[in-house]
């Protein structure tokens, strides 16, 4: 598969900066939808093996020097894609995609194209080189554990599921893949059928526009007796990786600005939310015992308010989301009252490169 209208571009050296700006100028318009994938690269935390990959020129060619804001103009009447690609955070996700199509109408000649360069892009991730993850320490103790977890959460999946794919090079876990992109993934059959499972679960995007949304909306204060404000740090974080089967490590949580509502007994957390490296709102927790005081609600609307400065552009939305697997009919309850509105579905799926020949 011929993959010469794809194009890589590192994300660390000279020009990184100059990338990063001129992707963002393609994704702004099509914001929210692009939000995941326009987060990631603000957050940065890019690595040797982290790049840019897409079938658009960022640059006019012979011209590293001049950053052009005109791209998504000049290919309006064409589908292009931006994906943020790093394989060096396995067992975490390695892509955050968007495609034009997820926020344009797709004609019959479109569809055909669309998957050309999607199928362009996967046969390019092949020639990627497979860096050692900077969890590598982490799977090689996990990984037989792994092979023994057969604990269900309440989509029914178990820690293995989610993991699974770090037993095997080829499939790589793509994040928040828009519910118009995953179908076609999945007709083009590039989808591990022995992972499958764990990423066919939907999820609700809930956005916030924060100043419209949670205007007038209180954080509990004060917090019930026995109960303070305070931040997690690295003693918490195994409780933190023991209440999901999602397989988010301790190097990523030390880097996530996160908020933790704590017993003044004895001094642990027992709510808890960080902010994610696409600045979603990611594991949210409360325990059982706690339940049914308002702290998510709490704990949300705080941070979003002070924890997300990294993110806020001057005249722009000052927007939030976060991700609700369909049918947790609590946290969807606790998102609508607070004002967060269901906009699509997203999926992580894993990608088999093993069907790449």
């Amino acid at each position: 598969m011929a993959t010469k209208q794809i194009q890589t571009y590192p994300l660390t050296g000279p020009d990184s900066t100059q990338t990063v700006k001129i992707a963002l100028d393609i994704l702004k318009p099509h914001l929210p939808v692009s939000l995941p994938i326009y987060r990631r690269l603000q957050f940065g935390r890019f690595f040797e093996a982290t790049v840019l990959v897409t079938n658009l020129p960022l640059r006019p060619p012979g011209r590293d020097d001049v950053v052009s804001t005109d791209q998504p103009n000049a290919h309006k009447d064409e589908p292009y894609f931006i994906a943020f690609v790093d394989r060096s955070c396995r067992p975490e996700t390695e892509v955050w995609f968007f495609g034009s199509w997820e926020t344009q109408a797709i004609s019959s000649t479109h569809e055909k194209h669309i998957d050309s360069i999607l199928t362009a892009f996967v046969h390019s991730l092949k020639s990627l080189s497979m860096p050692t993850s900077i969890h590598q320490d982490v799977l090689n103790a996990e990984i037989e554990k792994l092979k023994q977890d057969a604990q269900k959460d309440s989509a029914g999946i178990s820690r293995s599921d989610y993991g699974g794919h770090m037993l095997d090079p080829d499939i790589m876990l793509w994040g928040a893949v828009h519910e118009r992109t995953f179908p076609i993934l999945e007709q083009l059959g590039y989808l591990s059928k022995k992972a499958h499972m764990a990423g066919a679960v939907p999820n609700h995007t809930f956005v916030w526009d924060v100043d419209k949304d949670l205007k007038g909306v209180q954080e509990l204060e004060p917090l019930p007796q026995g109960l303070e404000w305070s931040e997690l740090k690295a003693e918490h974080f195994p409780l933190v990786r023991s209440r999901t089967q999602i397989p988010r490590q301790d190097r990523t949580l030390a880097v996530l600005p996160n908020l933790g509502i704590f017993d003044t007994n004895t001094q642990q957390p027992v709510s808890w939310a960080f902010v994610g490296l696409d600045s979603s709102l990611t594991s949210l927790h409360v325990e059982p015992e706690w339940r049914g005081k308002g702290l998510a609600k709490a704990i949300t609307t705080k941070l979003f308010r002070e924890k997300m400065a990294l993110f806020w552009e001057d005249e722009m939305k000052r927007l939030a989301y976060g991700y609700v697997i369909v049918g947790n009919r609590a946290s969807e309850g606790m998102c609508r009252s607070l004002g967060g509105k269901s906009e699509w579905e997203v999926y992580w799926l894993r990608v088999d490169l093993g069907t790449v020949s």
